[in-house]
């Protein structure tokens, strides 16, 4: 909402601040450090605080926050010398020293009256310009909707997360790599995520995620503030060595309101005893954890105790065990070309331990990934999905209680075989088996929303408890201002996945296409308009970068910047020929939502996408599309199975 700041006009949306007729643009974070300020109504703001709701989990130098505060006082006409709009609180922050007044929004163009003549012709004319705008718009949204569906209470405000009340609980932190070769990274990394998920399936004091945990180290950060800003009660820390065929382990359990150790340990041995290592280190500090929290070990299912739970998914392999570790770091990155390296890992793996559950489960996962969910992979979903269901399954033979396997089959059977009950109740079982997993509670709350079941509020603040800086969440945040028609801000919101890194494909191609809907359905004038068309093409240009040589989604978000810039038409014969052998994730949202003028092409593009399992069926379970013949539309829902699963209800 705009406000007045003393004789000053502030216009958050459109980033201007006005004074009589002088208006001055003004960046996205310097607007949102004024925001912050004006929040707090002349009380004065810490710098952690307006790194921790600006910035929200990103590493941010001092410098950048004194850079949006020169650039605010030289809109304002201040100087820190003689400061009359925003002062400096020595070794505290900054505060407002003008009153902040609330102002009534503008009534918009629809709503003002209209000039007698301008009524008369009113509804006769049509402008085919803001018709294929509007439909473009609905495009993106929906796309962006269907993808990264929200919650309702976890976002408030502006740009600002709420922060959920202290609770006992625990980050695990990456341990440190002290060995000298680099590659043993792998080996840290991957012993800190093995002690976070036992950690995770075994007891009931939450855990925050990996996403969010790893995005911090204590060499960086003093375990205090990482403590504050995860809101955890206790942090795990550690650093392995590897040195001369010995491996040496050291974790320490930190109370994070005192930053005193409560728990260290120490551990040697010869590589070749790595396994035995790494369970036994998981054993005594989930023992360990569960004795200072004063907290019992839940009680696992399928009736095992909690040591053979840990070890129940170990290789004996060392060398299948380090594939598996190295696989499962790639297949983390946010790119698709490194991704794909991911599958040769967890085949190795297997090939050298053909009972390896973890590697059979994390080879469905990447399949899924490659073929399914992540942008900017040319694979075709129909001709991988099989692949991995066989893999999945494989992986519940070994291991019947493996639950990351279980989820991952429930997301393959829902998004690629159309079976959507069966997909819902693995996924329960995996939450109920798990409930600390915060990936599996947001892909079980989201897809219970999106297919209209209860029960998703509660997952989905769980998961987001317990992952406040992942990536998911912040997706889900920016398509619920979506929902709330701030295009604009929910744009911004997404754009903070750029932070962490800047050049990632995954973080560019969802940001751009977010700009597109906010330039095609947010932006009021035609200045914003165009700047988020730049910001999309920087974005796109950012995601050429990783993407493979040719890459149809990335062509099409062009295609569209030009629609909207100059009115280029989108040539969809072309694309639909080019959508036969390369991946177009969101075909099958633009063949409900574009105005088609050949009624038989929106067909084909639907039935094409259901053909190759194309992301975003799910739409079927909203309303028939007003230029989809109502013949068309039940055909669709009994092939794909949403009439007879919403009957069922």
């Amino acid at each position: 909402m705009d406000f007045r700041l003393g004789e000053w006009i502030v216009r958050p949306q459109r980033r201007i601040i006005e004074h009589g007729d002088t208006s001055v643009h003004v960046k996205p974070k310097p607007m949102s450090v004024l925001q912050c300020l004006a929040a707090a109504e002349g009380a004065p703001v810490s710098r952690n605080e307006l790194f921790d709701k600006v910035w929200p989990g990103a590493e941010v130098a001092d410098e950048t926050l004194t850079r949006c505060i020169v650039e605010l006082r030289k809109a304002f006409g201040d100087t820190a010398r003689d400061s009359r709009v925003i002062e400096t609180i020595p070794k505290l922050g900054f505060r407002l020293a003008l009153p902040v007044a609330p102002m009534e929004p503008e009534p918009r163009e629809a709503d003002r009256p209209m000039p007698e003549k301008q009524q008369s012709t009113r509804g006769l004319r049509r402008d085919p310009w803001r018709v294929s705008r509007l439909s473009i718009a609905a495009v993106l949204v929906l796309g962006v909707l269907l993808y990264f569906a929200g919650m309702r209470q976890w976002f408030s405000g502006d740009t600002v997360p709420a922060v959920p009340e202290m609770q006992p609980s625990v980050a695990v932190l990456p341990f440190v790599n002290l060995s000298s070769d680099p590659t043993d990274r792998f080996f840290s990394l991957g012993i800190s995520e093995e002690i976070l998920n036992a950690l995770a399936a075994t007891n009931r004091v939450p855990v925050i995620a990996r996403s969010s945990s790893f995005r911090f180290s204590s060499e960086a950060r003093d375990v205090r503030e990482i403590g504050r800003l995860l809101n955890v009660s206790h942090v795990l820390e550690g650093s392995v060595r590897r040195a001369d065929g010995e491996v040496r382990i050291a974790a320490q359990l930190v109370d994070t309101e005192t930053g005193l150790h409560v728990w260290a340990g120490a551990y040697q041995r010869e590589w070749s005893d790595v396994l035995q290592l790494q369970a036994e280190i998981t054993r005594e500090v989930v023992d360990e954890i569960s004795l200072v929290l004063g907290v019992p070990a839940a009680t696992p299912a399928v009736g095992l105790t909690r040591g053979e739970l840990i070890a129940t998914r170990r290789t004996q392999n060392v060398q299948a065990y380090e594939q598996y570790l190295a696989g499962a770091q790639v297949l983390e990155s946010p790119d698709p070309i490194p991704r794909e390296q991911a599958l040769g890992y967890f085949e190795r793996a297997i090939a050298l331990d053909e009972n390896y559950a973890d590697a059979w489960a994390a080879k469905g996962r990447a399949i899924l990934l490659l073929g399914t969910m992540h942008r900017g992979s040319p694979n075709i979903p129909a001709d991988m999905y099989p692949d991995a269901i066989a893999s999945l399954r494989k992986a519940l033979e070994l291991d019947p209680s493996h639950e990351f396997a279980m989820a991952w089959l429930g997301l393959a059977l829902i998004m690629n075989d159309f079976k959507w009950g069966e997909g819902l109740q693995l996924l329960k079982q995996a939450a109920e088996i798990n409930p600390n997993n915060a990936s599996l509670l947001a892909r079980y709350g989201i897809w219970l929303k999106r297919l209209k079941r209860e029960g998703s509020e509660g997952l989905l603040q769980r998961a987001f408890r317990l992952d406040p800086f992942g990536w998911l969440p912040t997706l889900i945040r920016s398509s619920q201002l979506q929902q709330e028609g701030r295009l604009l801000d929910a744009a911004t919101v997404l754009e903070t996945t750029l932070i962490g890194n800047r050049d990632g494909y995954a973080q560019n191609s969802a940001t751009a296409f977010m700009n597109l809907g906010a330039a095609a359905f947010g932006a009021q004038d035609a200045q914003t308009r165009e700047a988020r068309l730049e910001a999309a093409e920087a974005q796109i240009y950012r995601a050429r970068k990783r993407a493979h040589p040719v890459d149809l989604n990335l062509d099409v978000m062009e295609m569209f910047v030009a629609f909207l810039r100059d009115g280029t038409p989108v040539p969809w014969d072309a694309i639909l020929e080019r959508a036969k052998k390369e991946r177009l994730d969101g075909l099958f949202l633009y063949a409900l939502v574009y105005p088609w003028e050949d009624e038989n092409l929106m067909v084909e593009a639907l039935d094409l996408a259901v053909e190759q399992r194309l992301y975003g069926v799910n739409a079927l379970f909203g309303s028939k599309p007003p230029m989809l013949p109502e013949a068309e539309w039940r055909r669709l829902r009994e092939i794909t199975g949403v009439a007879e699963f919403q009957a069922t209800r």
